[in-house]
């Protein structure tokens, strides 16, 4: 079993920073290079910030949990927070072939995020709770 590192913030945007130096060091330690590793931060980041902005509606009351570790060959993490239901089904895609001039602002976090992990899973726990999992093949297994 591998080692498991859990970090709870408020959810205030300014722990953004400290989430990321968290995931990039636990990344690290699993052995995702430095390419990996930013990308597994991006795409923590837009989480993060769904759930401050969106699941707790901007409040800074809010717990923001973050998970990370590794399971077979992929490095996870677990965003999980309590705020309101998030139905991923219902976020339409970008259309990223119109200029930028047409396109819409914002609405660009969970086409980032599917881009840059090899698996984005939603959920939402019986006690209330709203679960984000990334999965980031590492492409050596740890020595």
């Amino acid at each position: 079993m591998s080692a498991q590192y859990e970090l709870c913030v408020s959810s205030h945007l300014t722990n953004l920073a400290e989430i990321s130096d968290f995931v990039g060091e636990a990344a690290s330690r699993a052995g995702l290079d430095e390419s990996e590793v930013f990308e597994v931060q991006m795409a923590t980041d837009e989480a993060c910030t769904n759930s401050m902005e969106h699941a707790y509606e901007g409040r800074q009351d809010g717990e923001v949990h973050v998970c990370c570790y590794v399971e077979s060959n992929a490095f996870v993490v677990r965003v999980t927070d309590f705020g309101k239901p998030f139905e991923p089904d219902r976020v339409p895609m970008p259309d990223i072939t119109l200029p930028l001039e047409e396109r819409a602002v914002g609405g660009l976090g969970l086409f980032l995020m599917h881009r840059l992990v090899d698996k984005v899973e939603f959920g939402r726990d019986s006690d209330g709770a709203n679960r984000v999992t990334l999965r980031k093949q590492r492409k050596e297994a740890l020595v």
